[in-house]
């Protein structure tokens, strides 16, 4: 994906949050002009990113998982930044706007895991989620998921041997999956993707790990 594609996506995310979204307030947002900006939903809109309805833009699942994307691999750099280089909270972001648009989904990982997965920026911004859209009341440990329940891994416990752990079973976190089975007296517990690739996670393990129930009556979580 090109950088400008990503600078728009993350933008529109940005402003619908705030309920500031508008051509206008875009182009500034990208410091760009307005023209530039219709001809860009334009092209977003004929490849999947975005839909209108009555007149007003927004986000598909793809163009929002697209901006969720950019916008952690943003936060995630701004940890690195603050924490390891000793960079100021005022000066990450200008570094991580030219980062996260170079950065893998290998890259990220591995970085994730050499800070411990943090939870969220220097600025407090969460970055796997913003879970003030969840209800956290579904936020509950993979220990205590139902069979048939689907699941968001949300973060896992600081545990080296946790991190290998879930490395060699190539569970990751943002990942989706459905409880297929657990197996009673703290046994196993057994995870499928959409791709309906299987994860069995040891019970001591999936105690460690946090998770959102996603809610059954619902297709999918509205992010906006």
């Amino acid at each position: 994906m090109s950088k400008s594609i990503e600078d728009y996506l993350k933008g529109i995310y940005t402003l619908k949050k705030k309920k500031e979204y508008s051509n206008k307030n875009l182009a500034e947002y990208l410091n760009i002009s307005p023209a530039s900006v219709s001809e860009m939903i334009k092209k977003l809109v004929n490849e999947g990113y975005l839909i209108i309805e009555k007149k007003k833009v927004k986000l598909t699942e793809k163009g929002n998982n697209f901006a969720l994307d950019i916008i952690r691999k943003h936060r995630v750099w701004e940890v690195f930044l603050f924490e390891k280089l000793g960079y100021d909270k005022e000066e990450v972001h200008k570094e991580a706007e030219i980062l996260e648009h170079v950065t893998s989904n290998r890259l990220l990982q591995k970085l994730e895991k050499f800070l411990f997965y943090p939870k969220e920026c220097p600025h407090g911004s969460p970055i796997f989620y913003d879970l003030e859209n969840f209800d956290e009341a579904n936020v509950i440990r993979l220990s205590e998921v139902e069979e048939d329940d689907e699941i968001v891994i949300l973060s896992v416990e600081d545990n080296i041997d946790l991190y290998d752990y879930l490395r060699d079973l190539n569970i990751n976190l943002k990942e989706q999956y459905i409880v297929e089975k657990k197996d009673p007296f703290d046994g196993p517990i057994y995870l499928k993707s959409e791709e309906n690739n299987k994860k069995i996670v040891a019970f001591n393990a999936a105690a460690m790990i946090e998770v959102y129930k996603k809610n059954k009556d619902l297709e999918e979580i509205d992010y906006e």
